[in-house]
C-alpha cells in the first residue's frame, strides 16, 4: 500500500482511476514486471526540469524492478505533434532527429539508469507499414474521436487549418504502445488524448488496454506558460550551476510550492517543514535558496550547489542590503545566429513575452544595457560577441555564447 501511496505522489492523472493497482496486482499474478512507456520526440535537444517531472516518476517505477521503455519518436517527430499548438509543426529531417536522440538519451542518464532501460526507436516498425496497413490502423478511430482532442477542436472551431497528418499523429503514437505492449504509458497532462489513444488501439487489437499515468506540467520561470524551450523559460538539466541556481532564484515566490513539490527530491518531512516555514511567513528568499541548492545537487553535486549558492551571494546579492530588499536575477544563456542585430529586434527575440512595442518603451525608458551600458536608441546596433551581457529591467539578465 505505501508502495502505491508513492507511486501515485504528484500524480495529476490516472484512466482508469484504480488502474495502478489493477496492473501491479495483474503483473504480480503473472510473475513479471511492468512494461512502463515514455515517448519522446527529439524536436528540440535539450531536456529541462519539466522533462524531469515525468522522468522522476519513470525512475521509482525503475527502481522497484520494472522495465522502463523509452520509446524515441524517430518517426513521428518528422510528422510533428500538434499538441497544444495553434498551427501544424515543423517536421525535421532524419539527421536532426537523430542528433537530437542521441542528446536525449546522454541527458536522460541524469535521472534513469539508461543501462537497464529499453530504449527503441518507432521508425522500426513505423517505416516499415504499407499503405494499406495505415490506413487499416487508422480505420479503428473515428474522425469524431479525434475532434474530442482539445486543440483540435479549437482550430476547428476558430478555422484555423488543421492537416491530415496533424490528425494521424496521436493514432501513430498510439500504435506504438500496441508494438511495445505498454503497461502503463505516462506524459505531462498535455499528452492525455494521444495516451488514451494506446489504450483505444489495444483494445482493437485484444490487447490488455495500458493505463494512463500524467504528471502536472511545470511551469516556467515567468510563473505563467509550462516550461517549454520555444518560450524561453526553462532550467536545462544540462545548465551550469550558477546558471540553474540564478534561474531558480528568479521564479516569482508564486512558483515555490509548485517547484517544491515537483523538482526537488527532498522527503516528505522536509517539504513539510519548508511549506510551514513559508507559512510563517518566512523570507521566501530562504526557500529558493535551499530549493536551488538541492536541485544543482540532484544534476551535478553537493559541492557544485555550495560554490553555486556563494557565487550568487557574492555576484548578486547585496552584503550590506537586508534580505528583503533582495532582487533576485535571471540568468540565461543565449545564442543568436547573425553578426550584429538592432537592439529592438535583440530585444524582442529575448522578451517574447511581450510586444515589440513593449521591448521599445523598456529600451526608451533607460531599462535595457549592454555590458553594463545604459542604451536607450531602439535601432542602436548589437555587435554579437560571445559573453555579451544583457540586462533588461531589473531582474533578467542574459550572456551570449
Amino acid at each position: 500500500m505505501e508502495t502505491i501511496q508513492k507511486l501515485k505522489e504528484n500524480a495529476a492523472i490516472f484512466l482508469p482511476e484504480n488502474g495502478l493497482e489493477e496492473k501491479l496486482n495483474q503483473a504480480e499474478k503473472e510473475n513479471r514486471k511492468l512494461v512502463i512507456k515514455l515517448g519522446f520526440d527529439p524536436t528540440a535537444p535539450d531536456l529541462h526540469l519539466g522533462h524531469a517531472v515525468v522522468l522522476k516518476k519513470l525512475k521509482e517505477f525503475q527502481d522497484l524492478g520494472h522495465q522502463i521503455v523509452i520509446l524515441v519518436g524517430s518517426f513521428t517527430a518528422r510528422i510533428g505533434d500538434p499538441t497544444g499548438k495553434n498551427k501544424s509543426r515543423k517536421p525535421l529531417s532524419a539527421e536532426d532527429v537523430q542528433l537530437n536522440a542521441e542528446t536525449y538519451i546522454k541527458q536522460l542518464s541524469k535521472i534513469i539508469d539508461v543501462e537497464k532501460a529499453k530504449i527503441v526507436f518507432n521508425s522500426e516498425w513505423l517505416d516499415t507499414l504499407s499503405f494499406s496497413e495505415v490506413i487499416q490502423i487508422m480505420s479503428n478511430v473515428t474522425v469524431a474521436q479525434l475532434m474530442h482532442r482539445n486543440d483540435f477542436n479549437k482550430r476547428f472551431v476558430e478555422n484555423t487549418p488543421i492537416a491530415m497528418h496533424e490528425l494521424v499523429y496521436p493514432i501513430l503514437q498510439g500504435f506504438d504502445s500496441v508494438k511495445i505492449n505498454a503497461d502503463i504509458e505516462m506524459g505531462g497532462t498535455d499528452q492525455l488524448f494521444n495516451c488514451t489513444m494506446g489504450r483505444q488501439l489495444q483494445e482493437n487489437f485484444k490487447m490488455s488496454p495500458q493505463i494512463v499515468m500524467c504528471m502536472p506540467l511545470l511551469k516556467g520561470l515567468d510563473g505563467k506558460e509550462k516550461m517549454s524551450k520555444s518560450l524561453n523559460n526553462i532550467i536545462g538539466l544540462t545548465d551550469e550551476p550558477n546558471e540553474m541556481f540564478g534561474k531558480t532564484m528568479s521564479i516569482p515566490d508564486s512558483l515555490i510550492l509548485e517547484f517544491l513539490e515537483l523538482t526537488t527530491d527532498f522527503s516528505l518531512d522536509e517539504k513539510q517543514n519548508l511549506k510551514e516555514r513559508l507559512e510563517q511567513n518566512e523570507n521566501p528568499m530562504n526557500i529558493k535558496k535551499l530549493i536551488a541548492k538541492n536541485i544543482i545537487t540532484q544534476y551535478h553535486s553537493e559541492e557544485k550547489a555550495t560554490e553555486a549558492s556563494l557565487f550568487f551571494i557574492n555576484q548578486f546579492q547585496s552584503k550590506n542590503a537586508e534580505a528583503k530588499s533582495f532582487v533576485p536575477i535571471m540568468i540565461h544563456s543565449l545564442e543568436i545566429k547573425t553578426e550584429t542585430i538592432s537592439l529592438i529586434e535583440l530585444c524582442s527575440k529575448i522578451k517574447t513575452e511581450i510586444s515589440k512595442s513593449a521591448n521599445r518603451r523598456l529600451i526608451e525608458s533607460g531599462a535595457v544595457q549592454i555590458n553594463s551600458i545604459k542604451i536607450t536608441d531602439p535601432n542602436a546596433v548589437v555587435e554579437i560577441k560571445a559573453n555579451t551581457k544583457i540586462k533588461i529591467g531589473k531582474r533578467d539578465f542574459y550572456e551570449l555564447k
